[in-house]
């Protein structure tokens, strides 16, 4: 199967440091990045992370999956009938892909293969 796990959630914040304040502080959870007013990342026990970005324009909430193969399952999910918002494209943290489930909640693919950064 091409998933391999939940990766991230990815929250847009309205205001910076009251929303690493509550990660942090409140919910203890690790910061292991955090790029003011940028991107953030903290850690979940048992796995998964959740990352911060600042809120512009019609930012959306949505989970991250990781995925190996990425350009053959978007591929796979276009025939199965899914809704591909933005197809595969090269990042510095891998190859990424946008679809919507059917409520139109957003889901990030990546495939860390080709990833600039160290992966397991």
């Amino acid at each position: 199967m091409p998933i391999r796990r939940m990766q991230t959630t990815i929250y847009f914040v309205d205001d910076w440091d009251p929303a690493i304040g509550f990660y942090r502080d409140v919910l203890g959870l690790k910061e292991v990045v955090n790029f003011p007013n940028r991107w953030a990342f903290f850690a979940v026990p048992g796995g998964g992370s959740i990352a911060l970005q600042p809120r512009s324009g019609e930012s959306a909430n949505h989970v991250s999956i990781e995925v190996t193969g990425i350009k053959d399952f978007v591929a796979e999910l276009k025939a199965r009938g899914a809704k591909v918002i933005g197809d595969v494209c090269q990042q510095e943290h891998g190859e990424t892909a946008l679809i919507e489930d059917s409520s139109g909640n957003l889901i990030a693919l990546l495939d860390t293969a080709t990833s600039k950064f160290p992966h397991d």
